[in-house]
C-alpha cells in the first residue's frame, strides 16, 4: 500500500510528461524524431524560451543515432572528396563535444597501418583537385598531408594531441602483417555512452515550461494543421496544434513528409552494420586504440574498444524501406575477413559475435558510389496546410548541435523571436565534476560502486546514487556492475516502457559482452514490478529480445 502511495504521490518521468503535453496544447514547434538531431534541436529550442514538444512512435534514439560507431569525429576521409567546410564544422564540434561533455566523450587514439608509402597518391590527389571520382589505395604521403590539415581545422579550442608516424617496425603495434610500411596514430573522440547524452539532453529541455517530449506514441495528422498524438500505454489521445512542424525522422522523413500530404524525395536511405565482438586477446593487443585499415579491396574500416567488446564496422547498403535493420551473412562475412586482415596472429569468427547493430544514414538524396556520398545535412523548408515543415537531411553524430542551431535560427527568424541563449560551448548537464569519494561518503555506498555510476552518469550520479541508497539494494545477480535500484531508477526517469528500450539505449549493458538470457529476464522482471506487468509481460518481451541479433547473437546464452 505504501509503494501504491509513493507512485501516485511521485509520478514517473513519462506520466508527468504525458500531463504536461495536455496542457501546452497550442506548442511553437512539433518535433517528429527522437534522435540525436531532433533532440538537440529541442535541446536549443528549450534555453530559447519557445514553446516546444517532441514525439517518437519508437523509442528516443532507437534508429541511427543509436547504431553509429560511437564517434566524435572530424571526417578525415571526407578530406578526399573536397567536404571541407564539413570536416572543418566537423572538427570544430568534436573539440567543443570533448570539452563540453568529458564524462561520455573521450579521446580515442587511432592507428592506421600504412602498407604503401608512395602508390595510390596520385588518385588520391586528383580526387582531392576535382579531378577524378576513382579512389586510390591509401599511401602514406596522402594520410600525412591529409592530417597536417585535419589537425588545422581541428585548432580551434584544441582538444586531442597532434599525430605521429612511425617507421621503425620494432615500434609498431605486434602481430601487423609484414606488408605495413609505416603506422600512422592521429586522434578523434570516442561517445562511449551516446544514448545518455541524448537523455541528458531530453531531461534538461522538459524540465524548461511548455517543453515536452514523450516516445512510443501514434500521431495522426489532420487537414486543419492539428495533430492527435495517442499514448502507446494508456490509449489516451492529446490534441497538438502546432505553429510550426520539424521533421527529424532521419531515414523516414519522406514517408512522413507524405503523411503529411507534401510528398518528398529528399533521402537516400544508407544502411550500415557493426558487429560487436567479444575477443579477450584483440581487445588486449588494441591497447584502448582504434585501428582504421584498408579492408584489402581499398575502402577503410575501423575497430575500436567500447567497454569490453570490441565493434568493427561499418557497412553500406542501399535501402528505401526505413524499418529495415537486418544484417546480412555477407556483410558479418565481409567485417570478419576485413578484421582477419588486421593481425597475423590473431583469427576472429563468428563464435566472437556478441551481438550486431544496424541503423540507416538518412543521406542526402543523389546517385553515384555509396561510399562517395556526401555526408553534409541540409535544412529544407516546405509546407503542410499552410503550416512550415523542416526537414532535418542527412547529419551526423558530431555535427548535431551545429546543425540543430542552424535549424533553430531559422525557426526563431520564422516565429519572430530573438535567440537570446547559445549551445556552443555550453557544458552538457553531466558533465560538472564529481568526486567519487565525497559522494560514497554522503551515500554510504562504495567508491567503486560509486565510480561504475559516474563512468555511465557523470554529474548526474548524484541523482541516481541517492535513488540506490534511499532503500535496500543488491547488485543484479546475472550482471553485478548494475543493481536492482539503478534499474528502477532507470525505469521511473528515463521513460523506457520495453525490455529492449532499457538493455540497448538506457543501460548500455549489451556494450559489456556479458548480458545473457538470464540476465535478461531479471531486468525484465524488475521493470515489470515498477512498471505493474505481470508475468506474460516478462515472457513477451523476453521473447522478443532474445531473437533480436541487436540484442544477443543467435539467442544468446543462459
Amino acid at each position: 500500500m505504501a509503494e501504491a502511495e509513493k507512485k501516485k504521490s511521485s509520478p514517473f518521468v513519462r506520466e508527468r510528461v504525458w500531463e504536461k503535453i495536455k496542457n501546452i496544447g497550442s506548442p511553437d514547434v512539433l518535433i517528429i524524431g527522437g534522435g540525436v538531431n531532433g533532440v538537440g534541436l529541442l535541446r536549443d529550442l528549450s534555453l530559447n524560451g519557445v514553446s516546444a514538444v517532441l514525439i517518437d512512435t519508437g523509442d528516443f534514439s532507437a534508429g541511427a543515432s543509436g547504431a553509429s560507431s560511437r564517434m566524435a569525429h572530424g571526417g578525415l576521409r571526407y578530406l578526399e572528396g573536397r567536404e571541407f567546410s564539413l570536416v572543418r564544422e566537423s572538427a570544430r564540434e568534436r573539440n567543443m563535444l570533448l570539452h563540453d561533455a568529458p564524462h561520455l566523450v573521450k579521446p580515442l587514439e587511432i592507428v592506421v597501418p600504412v602498407t604503401n608509402l608512395f602508390a595510390g597518391f596520385p588518385k588520391a590527389a586528383l580526387r582531392f583537385l576535382g579531378l577524378s571520382k576513382k579512389t586510390g589505395n591509401l599511401s602514406l604521403v596522402a594520410i600525412e598531408m591529409a592530417l597536417v590539415l585535419y589537425e588545422r581545422f581541428g585548432a580551434v579550442r584544441r582538444a586531442l594531441p597532434r599525430h605521429s608516424v612511425t617507421l621503425k617496425k620494432r615500434f609498431f603495434p605486434s602481430g601487423l602483417p609484414t606488408t605495413v610500411k609505416a603506422v600512422v596514430s592521429y586522434y578523434d573522440g570516442q561517445i562511449v555512452i551516446p544514448e545518455n547524452l541524448i537523455m541528458e539532453m531530453i531531461e534538461a529541455a522538459i524540465e524548461m515550461p511548455d517543453v515536452a517530449a514523450i516516445n512510443h506514441v501514434a500521431w495522426q495528422y489532420k487537414q486543419d494543421g492539428s495533430f492527435s498524438v495517442t499514448d502507446d500505454v494508456s490509449g489516451e489521445t492529446r490534441v497538438l496544434r502546432p505553429k510550426t512542424i520539424v521533421n527529424a525522422t532521419g531515414s523516414a522523413i519522406d514517408k512522413v513528409n507524405a503523411t503529411l500530404g507534401n510528398p518528398t524525395r529528399f533521402i537516400r536511405g544508407i544502411k550500415g552494420a557493426h558487429l560487436v565482438l567479444r575477443h579477450d586477446a584483440l581487445h588486449a593487443r588494441m591497447a584502448r586504440r582504434a585501428f582504421y585499415f584498408d579492408d584489402g579491396q581499398g575502402r577503410m574500416v575501423i575497430c575500436l574498444p567500447v567497454q569490453d567488446v570490441i565493434l568493427i564496422g561499418t557497412t553500406e547498403v542501399e535501402t528505401s524501406d526505413p524499418a529495415d535493420h537486418s544484417v546480412s551473412q555477407k556483410e558479418i562475412a565481409y567485417l570478419l575477413n576485413a578484421l582477419n586482415s588486421l593481425f597475423d596472429d590473431l583469427h576472429v569468427t563468428e563464435d566472437h559475435i556478441q551481438s550486431v547493430t544496424s541503423g540507416i544514414r538518412p543521406l542526402q538524396a543523389g546517385s553515384g558510389n555509396a561510399t562517395q556520398a556526401a555526408r553534409d545535412h541540409a535544412l529544407i523548408q516546405t509546407e503542410a496546410c499552410g503550416l512550415p515543415v523542416w526537414s532535418l537531411v542527412g547529419g551526423k553524430w558530431t555535427t548535431f548541435r551545429s546543425f540543430a542551431e542552424m535549424a533553430a535560427d531559422a525557426i526563431l527568424a520564422k516565429l519572430g523571436k530573438i535567440r537570446s541563449t547559445s549551445t556552443a560551448d555550453r557544458p552538457y548537464p553531466g558533465a560538472a565534476n564529481v568526486d567519487a569519494t565525497s559522494l560514497a561518503g554522503k551515500t554510504g555506498l562504495p567508491v567503486q560502486r560509486v565510480t561504475e555510476l559516474l563512468r555511465r552518469y557523470g554529474a548526474i550520479t548524484s541523482e541516481v546514487a541517492a535513488f540506490c541508497a534511499s532503500q535496500p539494494d543488491n547488485p543484479l545477480e546475472n550482471a553485478p556492475g548494475y543493481s536492482r535500484r539503478e534499474v528502477e531508477w532507470l525505469t521511473r526517469h528515463r521513460m523506457p516502457l520495453t525490455l529492449e528500450d532499457m538493455v540497448l539505449r538506457r543501460m548500455n549493458i549489451v556494450m559489456t559482452g556479458r548480458l545473457t538470457r538470464d540476465a535478461l529476464k531479471e531486468i525484465a522482471t524488475i521493470m515489470a514490478a515498477v512498471l505493474g506487468h505481470d508475468a506474460n509481460w516478462v515472457d513477451a518481451q523476453m521473447e522478443k529480445c532474445t531473437s533480436d541479433s541487436r540484442i544477443l547473437w543467435r539467442g544468446g546464452k543462459s
